[in-house]
């Protein structure tokens, strides 16, 4: 009987308790238990998602509607124009191939 108990118990790898495998969720794929509690992994997954959603996200490119000069922003949009222009040009010609061949 006492055997069948420590089996069925297993340390948390965050808080460190032994606890019943009730208290860990099962990997449906393999089949064995979660290394941190249901309480542990609940927090930390909490944690995860508030820490994302806090993060400012700097952007590296200019964003052409929140620039306020109005000579940037035209040069940036006709710039952005020509990068599709040519983009569609280059789809195009790589169809045009396709279908000959």
């Amino acid at each position: 009987m006492e055997q069948k108990n420590k089996k069925s118990l297993r340390t948390c790898g965050c808080c460190l308790k032994k606890l019943p495998l009730e208290a860990f969720y099962i990997n449906k794929r393999t089949q064995n238990p979660d290394n941190y509690c249901k309480e542990c992994r609940k927090a930390t997954c909490r944690k995860r998602y508030h820490h994302t959603q806090i993060i400012n996200d700097t952007r590296s490119y200019p964003v052409i509607t929140e620039t306020n000069d109005y000579n940037l922003r035209m040069t940036l949009i006709l710039h952005a124009r020509q990068v599709v222009r040519e983009s569609i040009a280059r789809k195009r010609r790589s169809l045009r191939e396709i279908a000959i061949d």
